[in-house]
């Protein structure tokens, strides 16, 4: 995936118009669990990403258009409409909006600098910058621009850790006690665009971000 002259923060161009599989386990409070993400990524403006357990059991949807979109929580049978920001803390991928998931599981960073703010330009092979709620995000890119790890930090107090290791992504998140992995299994063409999402029959109305739209972390593993 070409990213020289693409900023931390920037998808490719390359990678718009592909469907890519994920694994993923996951640790933390709720226990162990895994489980396969498949994200459909159309256009900054437009992608799905669906998660199921090692069974094929739906766990969470999310389809988004131009900033907004339908978030399903299949296990809770609950669903939210959303238009913005809002947290991805049910998604056991971590603290970031859902807008941002693309990015992260691309081995991007989740997030943009402050707007209005000079560019955080890399200096050599390392950035840091602040994000509109005044985070700092730091860390290393590799020879080829691709970013090797960073650091999300509020205040002078780090919070969360990403970094590569050979063809996994590991996430560490020191505040909510979870440590997430994943690497990507499968890449493919997008024929087409994704049909859209649709609510389920028999699932409620929850606002987003409340705890019965964010309980989706995969079930315990025996």
């Amino acid at each position: 995936m070409p990213v020289r002259g693409t900023a931390p923060w920037e998808i490719p161009q390359a990678a718009y118009g592909s469907q890519r599989l994920f694994r993923v386990s996951y640790s933390g409070p709720e226990g162990e669990g895994s489980f396969r993400v498949t994200l459909r990524l159309v256009s900054p403006a437009r992608y799905q990403i669906q998660a199921v357990d090692p069974l094929g059991r739906a766990l969470w949807s999310l389809d988004v258009v131009n900033d907004s979109g339908l978030s399903l929580n299949h296990r809770n049978r609950t669903f939210c409409r959303f238009d913005g920001r809002i947290e991805a803390a049910g998604a056991s991928l971590g603290p970031f909006p859902l807008l941002a998931l693309p990015s992260l599981l691309l081995g991007r960073v989740p997030s943009d600098p402050a707007e209005g703010s000079p560019t955080a330009e890399p200096r050599g092979r390392t950035f840091d910058f602040k994000d509109d709620d005044g985070r700092r995000w730091y860390g290393n890119l590799g020879e080829d621009g691709l970013v090797t790890s960073w650091t999300l930090a509020d205040g002078s107090t780090p919070k969360v850790w990403w970094m590569r290791r050979d063809d996994d992504a590991i996430l560490s998140d020191r505040e909510r006690g979870i440590q997430v992995r994943w690497h990507e299994v499968l890449r493919e063409n997008l024929d087409r665009e994704p049909a859209a999402l649709t609510t389920p029959t028999g699932y409620h109305e929850t606002a987003c971000g409340s705890p019965d739209l964010q309980d989706s972390s995969p079930p315990d593993e025996d």
